[in-house]
């Protein structure tokens, strides 16, 4: 409000530009690399994580990972998960404004407060993943039941906020889908480092792309769907995505790779 739409866009400009100078000075690819890490704290990255000392750079298995059925579920389900997020992050402050007649001020704080209770969902997520597999050992179920729980709560929270007529309490309700919506992203990202161990970062970009694509149909289609159908309409194929993405997770085995082990190249 006080120094114009360009404003926003050249302070993340330049924190960008300032994040990617510190991630080069100070980011390494191994541990073995950073010389802020000592020998103690090697060993212990390398026994808890399986760091491969002088095996050997690894081929990407791409024929496996990519005609592995679970990479495309796990693609599919975090697909819905991506459109999902992105109708919060681009075309929820517009239905505050046209649905309750917020002003730009007051958009601005109640659009943020769902993305709040996702960063509770956030770490939520992931802790609790963690500590269903340090008491059972069973990673299958960790991973699953924490996903399909915070999907049905995304999607039911969606419904129950879309049918308020105060603005508050629709919010309220919202806060709850977007935290039931993120306690599923930690989870996810868990499960590409579980099937893709040695190759979790070619597993994730395949997942991450699927993602990416399903937000940039998000951006177009919600458009659509509220000059034609309505608000309730774009929100619930929110609720129908999220249904669908943990019935997908029912599919999602995190303790399966999606590779067989490949030989060394070099």
């Amino acid at each position: 409000m006080a120094f114009g739409w360009r404003a926003p866009f050249i302070v993340f400009a330049l924190i960008g530009v300032v994040w990617a100078v510190v991630w080069f000075w100070y980011y390494r690819d191994s541990p073995s690399e950073h010389r802020f890490v000592n020998e103690a704290e090697k060993a212990l990255i390398t026994s808890k994580l399986g760091v491969r000392n002088g095996a050997g750079r690894q081929a990407v298995p791409w024929k496996q990972i990519l005609t592995a059925p679970q990479m495309w579920i796990l693609a599919a389900m975090y697909a819905c998960y991506a459109y999902s997020i992105g109708i919060y992050l681009s075309w929820f402050p517009k239905y505050l404004v046209d649905t309750h007649g917020f002003g730009l001020a007051k958009m601005g704080l109640f659009a943020s407060l769902p993305l709040m209770a996702g960063v509770l969902g956030d770490l939520a997520g992931g802790y609790v993943s963690d500590k269903l597999y340090e008491r059972t050992g069973n990673l299958k179920m960790a991973r699953r039941l924490v996903a399909i729980v915070g999907f049905l709560v995304a999607g039911s929270m969606i419904l129950v906020a879309i049918s308020q007529t105060d603005p508050v309490i629709g919010v309220a309700f919202f806060c709850l889908a977007v935290f039931g919506l993120e306690l599923t992203v930690g989870v996810s990202w868990a499960v590409a480092l579980d099937i893709g161990d040695e190759f979790a970062g070619s597993v994730s970009a395949v997942m991450n792309t699927a993602g990416n694509l399903g937000g940039t149909v998000a951006a177009a289609a919600t458009g659509y769907l509220v000059t034609y159908y309505g608000w309730n309409s774009a929100f619930g194929v929110l609720a129908a995505l999220a249904g669908i993405a943990a019935f997908l997770f029912l599919w999602i085995d995190a303790s399966k790779r999606v590779y067989a082990t490949p030989a060394a190249t070099a």
